[in-house]
């Protein structure tokens, strides 16, 4: 069964602070879960939020989660008192996985303060998308299989709130050895970014990623984590031959041209 794995952003610059003001999708992004077969395991894994102003409650509601009032709710901290400022802040509990429905349409809902920038990071999975075929592999797998660990830098500037200009993975750096299997185990940067996605034939045209919040502890080890939580084939593999046509993106409420490092090992043997 053909899986995806994909990272979705909401954002909103300069809220009204109403209640229940919506979020919304990101360039390229949809509320609408995709139309899986019925019955199939598809799942919202992690959810990470970040206002760059002051405190706001975050509410995610579909029909079918556990009511259409407040559903999942949870309070975010004032983004300008963390450190460093303006990260992401992961709100739910990991290997905790929240079913989703096929064509199902997600809210992703604020109750801040006027004139706040605000962005919500989601991480979907799903365990069989037909038309989807992405390479995506257990911890296990991948530890079996690894080689050398390569860094490879990207240059990235998020939109406003939303998914700024895509920049290919070789673009500045283009070290890979070719036709070899790489597995993506996370990122570095000094500055947080709400959302770093990498998109192509091998993440099966989806964006995979997670929030980037200049903590190596966490973001070097993005996918892993992930993989080992839900003790699921988290773990994105991308073949050096396609490097130039696989994107880099980034989305913040605030962050300008930021340099990350796109952290790798490689797969001498394949997998």
């Amino acid at each position: 069964m053909p899986a995806g794995l994909q990272v979705v952003n909401f954002f909103a610059q300069g809220i009204a602070g109403t209640p229940n003001e919506p979020l919304a999708p990101g360039t390229g992004d949809s509320a609408t879960f995709f139309n899986v077969p019925q019955g199939t395991f598809a799942y919202l894994g992690e959810v990470w939020c970040v206002d760059d102003a002051s405190p706001t409650l975050l509410s995610l509601v579909a029909t079918r989660f556990h009511d259409q009032v407040a559903a999942i709710s949870y309070q975010v901290v004032d983004g300008s008192t963390l450190a460093p400022v303006n990260r992401s802040t992961r709100l739910s509990s990991p290997g905790i996985d929240q079913p989703i429905f096929p064509s199902d349409v997600l809210q992703v809902l604020v109750d801040g303060t006027a004139g706040d920038n605000v962005n919500a990071t989601l991480m979907l999975y799903y365990a069989n998308i037909p038309g989807i075929s992405a390479r995506l592999h257990t911890f296990e797998a991948v530890m079996a299989a690894a080689g050398n660990q390569v860094g490879i830098k990207c240059s990235t500037t998020p939109g406003a709130g939303d998914w700024g200009a895509t920049a290919a993975l070789n673009a500045s750096d283009d070290r890979l050895h070719a036709n070899t299997d790489y597995a993506l185990l996370g990122f570095t940067s000094t500055t947080p970014l709400a959302a770093v996605s990498i998109q192509g034939i091998d993440t099966g045209n989806l964006k995979v990623g997670g929030p980037v919040i200049a903590d190596g502890d966490h973001d070097s080890s993005l996918f892993v984590d992930f993989a080992r939580a839900y003790g699921q084939p988290l773990i994105p593999v991308i073949n050096s031959n396609n490097a130039g046509s696989t994107n880099v993106q980034s989305a913040d409420p605030t962050a300008g041209a930021t340099d990350i490092t796109v952290v790798m090992v490689e797969l001498p043997r394949g997998i």
